[in-house]
């Protein structure tokens, strides 16, 4: 069994970790490490998660230039632009797909083709993540290597958590869902629904209540499921159907 790893959280990890900071006064800090640590880490981080899920091998995952969320909302992780990021990210990217064997995906994220992957093949992986749009959209017992223990989601969870981030959305990602709802206000407009129909028509009701239309929730789906990527490209998500 591998372990099948979403790997764009370990670059920043590793650069953030070794990293150190120096005050020149005045306001002025900059941020400086070595690439030979960073690597160093990287391999750590490998260790102890092969380690930890008694996995003999391991599967590297990394997004690359374009993202099909772009087309959906203009603004798609907009509160991350002008965020300070380690040095060496492009030539860590580079380290692990060379030397390290690591997938770039080019027009979605490393996230929809590791949901994707686990679905597929539940039995062949280990899903390792740091996300929770990762690890709660994908049934199994999972390893968050962030914080060093396993998550088991069923198959309700799954579901019903793509919803909830659609209605209280995601400040992570920086897209919004329903205004004035957060995540309590989230859980009760879902708290009796029964299958996905229902989801769905709680969602789209919440949506409606705050004056927003069937076109605004079907967007914020968009981004939040992580079930869009079929293996050869994008297939994006639609209202399930009545029945």
């Amino acid at each position: 069994m591998k372990a099948l790893i979403d790997a764009d959280s370990m670059i920043y990890k590793a650069g953030f970790g070794v990293e150190e900071a120096i005050d020149w006064g005045d306001g002025e800090t900059t941020y400086h490490g070595e690439i030979e640590d960073m690597k160093d880490a990287i391999d750590g981080m490998l260790d102890s998660i092969t380690f930890a899920t008694g996995c003999d091998d391991y599967e590297l995952h990394l997004t690359g230039s374009g993202n099909f969320r772009d087309q959906v909302v203009s603004d798609y992780k907009h509160n991350r632009k002008g965020m300070r990021i380690p040095e060496w990210v492009a030539e860590l990217k580079q380290h692990m797909m060379e030397e390290l064997g690591a997938i770039l995906h080019k027009g979605w994220e490393a996230d929809d083709a590791v949901v994707y992957l686990k679905t597929k093949y539940p039995e062949d992986y280990i899903l390792c993540a740091i996300d929770k749009d990762v690890l709660m959209q994908s049934v199994g017992t999972h390893y968050n290597y962030g914080k060093q223990k396993d998550v088991t989601v069923d198959e309700w969870t799954a579901l019903h958590f793509k919803y909830y981030q659609c209605v209280a959305g995601d400040p992570v990602d920086g897209y919004k869902g329903v205004p004035g709802m957060g995540p309590k206000r989230a859980e009760k407009a879902l708290k009796d629904c029964t299958n996905e129909r229902e989801l769905w028509v709680a969602t789209l009701l919440a949506y409606r209540s705050k004056g927003l239309r069937r076109s605004n929730a079907i967007n914020t789906m968009r981004l939040a499921c992580m079930h869009q990527y079929d293996g050869e490209g994008v297939v994006l998500w639609t209202p399930p159907h009545r029945g």
